[in-house]
């Protein structure tokens, strides 16, 4: 990477999983609203499915994701009754419309759940939704609570994507954030992965860790291209301490500084690069015959509330505490504590708390940026037009100093990042998004912006 290209590493930009970013959510979305979506969804409609289980065995320092920890396994049995019943409720607001394309569990720790509960789950979906043995099927895996015969069973039950949170082989690493698990527990996961025949295993690992150092990391590196994963994705840690207490438990000394970052996102970059792994977006890796790959270089590439993806479908319903859906140009979030969403699904309503309905401008810049991270490049006339005239001068403002720096390039109209600026792309997204900070000094870090 260019030496000044390393400035714009240290921006807290947003991630764009979607835009505006649920920071703008705000009451006036319903769960009425919701429902008259829903209503109007085509008969073949593909669908996107995310269950979000918030549940954990233990406390990770560094996470911002909703969740919570959980010892009495009889509250999870009634999360999933509850799921049960959103899904029934779903299911009767679509009518029959729509087809599930994808399954997504995420969380918290999807696999604090028995297999048996994540099959009632799949069972609530084939008979209010339906399924079909192209349903792709995928989940997020803690593997330090795999039990004896949950991947053969999973496998069984569909699953042919799944997601380690590795973060860091390191033990000093680990020991800092308070997520220990050998190299030795991961590799076994992964053999018995292999063995039952999953063929798309993605590894998530994390930069900005305390404790971190060049030589550290590139033994993570090292160790994850051994153990060849299909595909990689590799986060900026973004500590938030006012926002998220339990980052508090870190010892802000032991964070490395801005320009050790840089080093890390470039070191990460450089060898799975080296090592056959293609760029897909800013932060995806993945070997040049996964379908993720296929999609980038054949221009199929999407983004949504899971990252980088070849899922075709526009429209994402979730399910579960805080879990957020988009379907007809409106995005609906549900209840994020349990009290409240137990409270909504017991009164046989959907459970949105709050949402968004895109207005028109806010549709051409969520295109627009959309279009530079899974393309690199972007038309930026329908953004220019859409905009007020300062807006639309700050934003020229902004590619200027991008364009000097020959981060980007303009092909007629459009903005294209140069060859090696793909780590910058989130960067250049945050140039063209009217709601943000001029470019040149750091946002303000945000909650949004946590990994």
């Amino acid at each position: 990477m260019k030496d000044d290209w390393r400035k714009y590493l240290g921006l807290r930009a947003p991630r764009y999983t979607s835009y505006p970013s649920a920071l703008h959510f705000d009451a006036q979305v319903t769960d009425e609203d919701y429902a008259s979506r829903l209503g109007e969804v085509s008969l073949y409609e593909p669908l996107s499915l995310y269950f979000h289980i918030p549940f954990c065995k233990r406390l990770c320092w560094y996470c911002g994701c909703n969740m919570r920890v959980e010892n009495d396994y009889a509250r999870a049995v009634r999360y999933v009754d509850a799921l049960r019943r959103e899904v029934d409720l779903v299911g009767k607001k679509l009518n029959g419309a729509g087809r599930p394309r994808s399954i997504h569990f995420g969380g918290g720790t999807p696999n604090f759940l028995k297999v048996d509960e994540i099959g009632r789950i799949l069972e609530a979906v084939e008979l209010s939704l339906g399924l079909t043995d192209s349903t792709r099927l995928a989940i997020e895996l803690d593997p330090r609570l795999i039990r004896d015969n949950d991947i053969a069973r999973l496998v069984a039950l569909g699953f042919n994507r799944i997601s380690l949170g590795v973060q860091d082989f390191d033990p000093e690493v680990q020991a800092a954030i308070n997520r220990v698990q050998s190299f030795d527990l991961v590799e076994a996961a992964v053999g018995e992965m292999r063995r039952y025949g999953v063929d798309d295993l993605s590894f998530d690992l994390l930069y900005g860790l305390p404790k971190q150092t060049v030589a550290s990391f590139a033994a993570t590196l090292a160790k994850t291209i051994a153990l060849s994963p299909d595909r990689v994705a590799i986060f900026g840690y973004a500590h938030l301490p006012a926002q998220l207490p339990r980052q508090r438990l870190i010892d802000d000394a032991l964070l490395p500084p801005e320009a050790l970052r840089a080093d890390l996102s470039i070191l990460g970059d450089e060898m799975l690069v080296a090592a056959g792994y293609v760029r897909v977006g800013f932060d995806h890796y993945a070997k040049p015959d996964n379908p993720l790959a296929r999609a980038a270089i054949e221009g199929r590439l999407r983004r949504n509330f899971q990252g980088f993806t070849d899922d075709p479908a526009e429209t994402t319903i979730g399910f579960g505490a805080s879990s957020i859906s988009f379907v007809g140009e409106i995005y609906a979030q549900n209840a994020k504590t349990l009290a409240d969403y137990y409270s909504r699904i017991d009164q046989r309503r959907l459970a949105t708390e709050r949402g968004l309905l895109l207005s028109p401008r806010e549709r051409v810049v969520a295109a627009t940026i959309r279009d530079l991270l899974c393309r690199g490049r972007a038309d930026i006339r329908p953004l220019l037009r859409a905009l007020a005239p300062t807006e639309a001068n700050r934003i020229c403002a902004n590619l200027d100093r991008f364009e000097e720096d020959g981060v980007i390039c303009w092909e007629g109209d459009s903005v294209a990042l140069a060859p090696g600026a793909r780590t910058l792309a989130r960067a250049v997204a945050m140039a063209l998004d009217p709601y943000e900070a001029a470019i040149g000094r750091k946002a303000a870090p945000r909650l949004a912006h946590a990994v």
